[in-house]
C-alpha cells in the first residue's frame, strides 16, 4: 500500500531556510521508510544541498519557468504532466511544500478513502460566481467551498487529470491568470460529475492551516496528520504538537484567505 503515494516536495532555491529545513527533515522522519520521496525542481537548480541532507529523495526536473513565480508554480500543478509523471508509478501524489509539516504518516488510511483531493480547510470558505464551461451564461451559479489548501494536499493522479479535461474553459482561465491551483481543484472539483472532495470536517482531520484550535476542538483533541504554513499563522499551536522544539521562529503573520484573480467571478478568459 505504501507505494501507492509519491511524496512530492517542490523546491526552487539552492538551499532551504532554517525553518524550512527543520520542517522537511521532521516531516520525512515521520514517513515510513519505504515511502517514495521526490523533489520537483527547475532544470538548472543546483540540488547538492538537498542531496547531502535528504539523500532518500529523488529529483524530478521541470521547466525553469514553472518555478520563477507563484503563477508559474500554479501553472505547473494545473498541468497534466505532473500527474502523468507520478501517476505512472503511484495512484496518489502528496504535495508537501517546505512550509508544511507532517505530525505522523496516515497516508495509507487517506489513500484508502474515496477522496480525489484533500487539503486543509478554509474556515471562512471561498465564494465565487462560476460562469463558464457547463455553467456559462444563464447557467452561471454562485459556489462556496471550504476544501482546501494545496500546500499539504493529497491528490489522486488519474482523477486530477480527468478534472483538468472536464473544465477546459476554467483551466484556460486559471492558466491565463495564474490563479491559485488549489482553488481550481476546490471549486471545479465540487461541481464535477465524478471528482470527490471531502467536507470541511473530514479535511480538518487530514491537515490544518487557519484556526487550528477550533478544528482541534471539533475533532475532540485529535490532531491532524499535518499542517501548512505552521510557523506563519499559529506557532504556539504547532510547537505544542511537535516532539522537538524548532531551532528558530519568525514573527507570525495575520491570517490569510485564498484569492482568485478576477474579483470573485470565474468566467472564460478573453
Amino acid at each position: 500500500m505504501s507505494a501507492s503515494c509519491a511524496v512530492v516536495v517542490p523546491i526552487y532555491r539552492a538551499e532551504l531556510e532554517p525553518l524550512e529545513h527543520f520542517s522537511l527533515d521532521y516531516s520525512l522522519r515521520q514517513l515510513r521508510a519505504e515511502r517514495d520521496v521526490y523533489f520537483i525542481a527547475p532544470e538548472h537548480l543546483d540540488v547538492s544541498h538537498y542531496a547531502r541532507h535528504f539523500p532518500r529523495a529523488q529529483v524530478v526536473r521541470f521547466d525553469n519557468a514553472y518555478f520563477a513565480s507563484i503563477k508559474g508554480y500554479n501553472r505547473l500543478l494545473l498541468s497534466p504532466t505532473v500527474y502523468e509523471r507520478f501517476g505512472a508509478s503511484h495512484a496518489f501524489t502528496l504535495i508537501l511544500q517546505t512550509d508544511a509539516i507532517l505530525l505522523r504518516d496516515d497516508l495509507d488510511h487517506w489513500c484508502s478513502q474515496p477522496w480525489d483531493y484533500v487539503g486543509a480547510p478554509w474556515p471562512d470558505g471561498l465564494e465565487v460566481m462560476l460562469n463558464l464551461d457547463q455553467f456559462a451564461g444563464d447557467l452561471g451559479k454562485r459556489v462556496k467551498v471550504h476544501v482546501g489548501n494545496g500546500g499539504l494536499s493529497l491528490r489522486r493522479n488519474a482523477a486530477c487529470i480527468e478534472l483538468l479535461r472536464e473544465f477546459p474553459q476554467a483551466l484556460a482561465t486559471f492558466l491565463h491568470t495564474g490563479s491559485s491551483e488549489d482553488i481550481f481543484f476546490a471549486l471545479l472539483g465540487a461541481q464535477s460529475r465524478s471528482f470527490k472532495v471531502p467536507n470541511e470536517r473530514v479535511a480538518s482531520q487530514f491537515a490544518l492551516e487557519l484556526q487550528p484550535e477550533r478544528y482541534l476542538a471539533i475533532n475532540q483533541g485529535q490532531a491532524p496528520m499535518g499542517g501548512h504554513a505552521w510557523w506563519r499563522y499559529n506557532q504556539p499551536f504547532w510547537v505544542a504538537q511537535l516532539a522537538e522544539v524548532p531551532p528558530v521562529l519568525v514573527p507570525a503573520a495575520a491570517p490569510g484567505r485564498p484569492v482568485l484573480s478576477g474579483g470573485g467571478v470565474l468566467r472564460a478568459s478573453s
